[in-house]
């Protein structure tokens, strides 16, 4: 993707995954190819040459030579490995191609997190540093046998220092940096008595932010983490080794989950918010095509009574347009200061015992992971917003004052508009329901929106392997492992345009009943008192009724969007095996199975203004209300005809769920059989050629809430078979060469889109394929370089959907209608002789009985020659004045046409790109050691990185490109060459790229902006490391 805006370019990446076929190099380098790396790639200690699978491992000084200080650096030193930020709180690695591209609180990641060989379930990745660590080992390809589920994409096993009887040592280092940055950290060990040892670890991360932000003049974006790890081990035998480890890690700053908001203006802009055509750009949004829109006079008009257009904010023909944004990528103008709040606890133990010819080990643990997020939801600062005369005053010739809505809002001319504020579930920590019960995070003058983004996952898994050492031919594995966990995930946006109309709109249509019934009351009939022909004394009864109802106020339910997944379950239970046969003496055949089942269970709901109720204007609650629970009705399509009282759910006959069904209640069984094979030949000491067959499987999920039928509720399980040729060398005892080609033929690649304002999980088919080379090159003891490269080509099969960001997809012979009441929009298609529909695209008005259609089809403005404003519900709902049709049915009847209503364009997507698959990457480094005096050395080192351009999005649209980009670090380090400090001046992104990598585009209702991660700024300083 490009993002051009005035001089400057944005170039970066996104990762994410898919289904691939790839030719890789399978390396790991230390820093010197006389070091042995051993790595428990296979589930038991071996030198990394030996292991016939792509491992890349680091050991702790790898780490900190390369300045590798998180995952975000791992990426520029591994070939086909990718990690980005995601929207929502969390992250994904993509390697070859295969990243976590679903959404939502069932879904799971493509990459298996291990720590110490214990399987992390929700791991805090985007906000870890790097401490402490003995090696990193990342496994590229399926692991079906031996790590079985969630390791479609591969492993990452990070094994940290253990506790040592040897004698008291450890490590202290310290940092100082631009932006004012502050990192230490260090470790003790201390021998207990010769069979136990302890070792106490941690780190502090503190600096400023990166963004400026010109709205106030505050930085955010900044960091303040900090992290402990005690261990302990105790060798109560010679031949067994118990280790137990405790971590802890918080962070409490500003963190921004995403670094800059973009939205391309076009013709499109006010139907849609953002034009989905063209290069992206750092434009303004049209607040009309969004959420917004709710708040025109023509929703009010439309939805509730023509004299309750007095009451909207604005005319929809207007332009309601956002703030311009400063191209500069580290600079905003929002009014929302984000917030970010991590913690992760894990608890873990591993015990080994080795027999005469086997070893039994056991390794388990419990983890917590908790974050609470809140970020600027629209990305920059809304227009001023005046409330209307008409809710204070009144208006001739029929509207009546709103007394109610006039103080919410601060009174006449005070123009205070709230802000619905919620920390977990539907109401707050004391019941209230935002706004609507006083529960408001701020009031503003200003069109204001922010989001919330917050969960839970408790996790613990068990497992036992056993492994032979016969001195014979043939030696075997076996290993069972069970794992379960459970949390939530809450998502809401808050705005005070979705508060306003839900007060405003909720007074107004409660006021507008009770006038017909008052006035019905005094003897008028409802149409006459409808259409204010009825007496004045019947006309004055409704006004007093009207004036009541208007004093109390009321609101519709609820005051903002939120998604709320609870009890997200997961058991998961395997059992494996691996035989080994040596056929010959350079000849070694592998053979792997297991066997899974996983279970998943979730409780989700999703609550949006008129989401209650079967989707009507009903239910209005009173201002000042609590508990709405009874309100809910999260499966609208099951009939409850007898719902309990809005705050004490009940059953209703037939229905065994509380109130309205106020929650999906899901549960499902996924189970699949794993597995490799693998044929080895080592023809020297110094060389392994390897070719293998691998199935690998991750679970299907749930989709998150939707009150659409439109929506799925489940998605299928992702299989992937992998197909991977390998050679391993080391020539001349200075250079070591890995190679590596695989093939990905992928079935059910989950990948993930907005529609109908939440996330709806697809599966998908795809091949992939590519190659992959490391390299290290050793002449003199003083010189080092290292090489990786990789190729990677992806390919989706056949699939076809609609992209709901660009619905007409670019067609002229289709029209778009933006949907006032909800911003779900929808699209009109045509026969072949058919004219245009919609009013504004030139369409003759419908005669005789259908006149009354045409405001239906687009009388409410919009844009020549693309598309209208408009009720999309409307036109599809059978009429009883049309005898039971719908409006499209009608028209199609009377007129001979052939319209039809869709929510968009299907694209056919065969061929197009997997998302976060750069075609080329390519990372080197060179070291040398130069002698100062006698006894001391400076080592300058310096690391570059290029990849390819590549898309986040499987439609691969000119905005969901990611442009290439390259990458530079250096570091100098001075210290004696037998002493025990070392002090370095480093710097990172010398070049001070902007480089993305990863995106985010919102749904309709959003206005179809995109987020961008982007990589952090040019950082630089000094550091001392001392070693005893």
């Amino acid at each position: 993707m490009s993002v051009s805006i005035g001089r400057k370019t944005m170039t970066g990446r996104l990762l994410c995954g898919a289904a691939v076929c790839a030719i890789s190099a399978t390396g790991a380098f230390a820093q010197s190819i006389e070091d042995e790396i051993v790595v428990t790639a296979q589930r038991q200690e071996q030198s990394l040459q030996d292991v016939p699978i792509a491992v890349s491992a680091f050991s702790g000084d790898d780490l900190q030579a390369r300045q590798l200080e998180s995952f975000q650096d791992i990426q520029f030193n591994i070939p086909n490995f990718a990690f980005s930020r995601t929207q929502f709180t969390g992250s994904t690695i993509s390697i070859r191609g295969v990243g976590a591209l679903a959404v939502g609180a069932s879904t799971e990641p493509s990459t298996s997190i291990h720590l110490n060989e214990f399987f992390v379930n929700a791991p805090r990745l985007f906000e870890t540093e790097f401490f402490d660590i003995e090696r990193l080992e990342i496994l590229r390809g399926p692991q079906g046998t031996l790590f079985g589920r969630n390791a479609t994409g591969g492993v990452v096993n990070v094994i940290t220092n253990k506790a040592s009887t040897d004698g008291v040592s450890g490590y202290a280092d310290a940092e100082f940096g631009n932006y004012d940055s502050v990192k230490a950290q260090g470790a003790l060990n201390v021998p207990l008595s010769d069979t136990l040892a302890v070792r106490l670890a941690g780190t502090v991360i503190q600096r400023d932010g990166f963004t400026e932000n010109l709205f106030d003049g505050r930085d955010f974006d900044d960091r303040d983490i900090y992290a402990l790890r005690g261990s302990a081990r105790w060798l109560p035998t010679d031949n067994t080794t118990i280790d137990f480890t405790a971590s802890y890690m918080r962070e409490d700053d500003n963190r921004a989950r995403y670094q800059k908001q973009a939205c391309t203006e076009g013709p499109l802009s006010p139907l849609l918010g953002c034009d989905p055509n063209g290069p992206l750009q750092f434009g303004r949004q049209d607040l009309r095509g969004t959420f917004f829109a709710n708040t025109s006079a023509q929703t009010f008009a439309g939805l509730i009574s023509p004299a309750a257009a007095a009451y909207g904010l604005f005319n929809i023909n207007t332009p309601v347009l956002g703030t311009q944004q400063p191209t500069d990528p580290r600079q905003v103008i929002v009014d929302t200061r984000p917030k970010y709040d991590a913690e992760e606890t894990i608890f873990q133990l591993t015990a080994k015992h080795d027999f005469e010819n086997f070893s039994v080990k056991f390794t388990g643990g419990w983890g917590n992971s908790k974050i609470a997020t809140r970020t600027d939801f629209d990305g920059g600062v809304g227009p001023e917003l005046t409330v209307p005369q008409a809710v204070c005053f009144g208006a001739a010739p029929s509207t009546l004052p709103l007394p109610a809505v006039c103080n919410f809002f601060g009174g006449p001319g005070a123009n205070s508009f709230p802000l619905s504020s919620f920390d977990v579930g539907i109401t707050g920590p004391d019941g209230r329901v935002g706004a609507i019960g006083g529960n408001i995070q701020s009031r503003s003058s200003n069109f204001q929106a922010t989001d919330l983004s917050i969960g839970e996952t408790d996790y613990w898994s068990a497992e036992g392997i056993i492994t032979t050492d016969f001195d014979s031919k043939f030696n075997f594995l076996v290993g069972f492992s069970r794992a379960e966990s459970n949390g939530f995930a809450d998502y809401g946006v808050n705005t005070t345009g979705l508060d306003y109309f839900a007060v405003t709109g909720g007074t107004a249509a409660a006021a507008s009943q009770a006038f017909v019934q008052g006035c019905v009351a005094a003897g008028g009939s409802v149409a006459t008192c409808s259409a204010g022909t009825a007496t004045p004394t019947q006309l004055g009864a409704g006004a007093g009724a009207f004036n009541a109802a208007a004093t109390q106020g009321f609101s519709f339910f609820a005051p903002y969007f939120f998604n709320d997944s609870e009890d997200v379950s997961l058991e998961s239970n395997s059992v494996f095996g691996e035989v080994y046969f040596d056929i010959t003496d350079t000849l070694k055949l592998t053979g792997g199975v297991r066997r899974n089942w996983d279970e998943k269970g979730s409780r989700e709901r999703e609550a949006l203004l008129t989401s209650a109720s079967n989707g009507g204007l009903t239910p209005v609650v009173p201002l000042g209300t609590q508990s709405v629970l009874g309100l809910l009705d999260a499966n609208p399509f099951v009939p409850c005809t007898t719902p309990g009282p809005a705050d004490e759910p009940q059953a209703c006959p037939g229905d065994p769920t509380g109130g309205l069904q106020d929650y999906f209640v899901n549960s499902g069984d996924f189970n699949a059989t794993t597995g490799r094979a693998v044929l080895q030949w080592t023809p020297s000491d110094d060389m392994q050629i390897y070719a293998s067959w691998t199935r690998g499987y991750k679970p299907g999920g749930f989709n998150p809430a939707s009150t659409s039928a439109a929506v799925p509720r489940t998605f299928d399980p992702e299989i992937i078979k992998a197909y991977e040729l390998g050679i391993k060398s080391n020539l001349g005892g200075s250079l070591q060469a890995n190679l590596t080609g695989f093939y990905y033929d992928y079935s059910g690649l989950q990948v993930s889109r907005i529609v109908n304002n939440t996330s709806v999980n697809d599966n998908v088919d795809a091949t992939i394929w590519g190659i992959e080379g490391e390299f290290v090159w050793r002449p003199t003891d003083r010189l080092i370089a290292n090489l990786n490269a990789s190729y990677l080509d992806t390919e989706i099969d056949s699939f076809s959907t609609f992209d709901a960001r660009n619905p007409t997809a670019g067609r002229t012979d289709v029209e778009l209608v933006s949907n006032l009441s909800n911003s779900i929009d929808c699209v009109i298609t045509r026969g072949a002789g058919d004219p245009a529909l919609l009013l504004q695209n030139g369409g003759a008005p419908l005669p005789g009985p259908l006149a009354a259609l045409n405001p239906l089809i687009g009388g409410l403005g919009g844009v020549a020659g693309v598309g209208a404003f408009g009720n999309c519900g409307a036109l599809t709902t059978p009429n009883t004045a049309l005898g039971g049709l719908t409006p499209i049915q009608a028209i199609n009847l009377n007129l001979g046409r052939n319209y039809a209503v869709v929510s968009g364009i299907d694209q056919d997507l065969s061929g197009n790109e997997l998302p976060g698959s750069p075609d080329f990457k390519i990372a080197g480094g060179l070291q040398y050691e130069i002698p100062v005096g006698a006894s001391y050395s400076l080592t300058p080192r310096v690391d570059a990185y290029y990849q390819s351009s590549f898309f986040w999005n499987i439609f691969n649209t000119q905005q969901d490109r990611i442009d290439s980009y390259a990458y530079v670090n250096a570091q100098v380090k001075f210290g004696p060459t037998e002493g025990n400090w070392t002090a370095r001046f480093f710097m990172q992104n010398v070049t001070n790229e902007d480089a993305i990598t990863g995106a985010f585009a919102a749904g309709q209702g959003a206005g179809n902006f995109t987020n961008l991660f982007i990589l952090e700024p040019r950082r630089w300083g000094f550091g001392v490391n001392l070693v005893f």
